[in-house]
């Protein structure tokens, strides 16, 4: 028992380090079913944290004591620890998916240039990665069909989509270049590269908050 602590506690330690403070409060806000925060200037926000702070002679910083409360407070939850692996697992897929879709178009531009077995490898990968990253998903926004969140609510369905899809890119992924299911594949595959560059922006905008990119 003490040594499941000891391996339990290392874990989170480690967690709490990798992880951002403001992924790790995008990571409550989204089990709690919290709607999107409102989006504020950077300037606004430092304004209106410096005078807090002068205000209560409190100078600490209030990411750290809200992790720290909340490694201290709060006892070891199994599905809340996986669905903080979701951030780390999801760039398997994302990263052979995309790869996946360069090698198709090398093929398409260069038939003899061999890398159809490749793209087999790299679509049947990303298909299992997807799964994986797709489960923890769900653990981490909570497991439930409708959001407050507008913008989870679109990287829930979306990335439940590139999963499912995956799967059946997967299944395709043996067709004979000329064929109509090698069409299908390729559109498909692109489809999901798509899709992939719109779950990225919407995965930083839940973890870094409104406007990240300051468009």
């Amino acid at each position: 028992m003490e040594l499941n602590m000891h391996w339990r506690s290392i874990g989170l330690v480690l967690l709490l380090i990798l992880t951002p403070a403001s992924a790790l409060q995008a990571h409550e806000a989204h089990r709690n079913n919290e709607p999107d925060p409102v989006a504020q200037s950077t300037e606004h926000n430092a304004a209106d944290e410096s005078m807090a702070s002068m205000q209560s002679g409190d100078m600490t910083d209030p990411h750290a004591e809200h992790n720290h409360k909340a490694a201290t407070d709060k006892s070891f939850d199994l599905i809340d620890f996986l669905g903080r692996l979701h951030p780390m697992a999801v760039h398997f897929p994302i990263a052979l998916f995309l790869v996946a879709a360069l090698a198709e178009l090398i093929m398409i531009i260069n038939p003899t240039a061999g890398v159809g077995s490749s793209v087999r490898f790299l679509v049947w990968i990303g298909a299992a990665g997807g799964i994986v990253a797709a489960i923890l998903g769900w653990l981490a926004g909570g497991i439930r069909m409708s959001d407050r969140s507008e913008i989870l609510g679109l990287h829930r369905w979306t990335g439940t989509g590139i999963a499912i899809t995956g799967i059946l890119l997967a299944l395709l992924s043996n067709a004979p270049a000329n064929s109509g299911k090698r069409t299908v594949f390729r559109v498909g595959l692109a489809a999901v590269a798509l899709a992939i560059l719109f779950q990225g922006y919407w995965g930083a905008e839940m973890s870094l908050g409104p406007n990240h990119m300051g468009m």
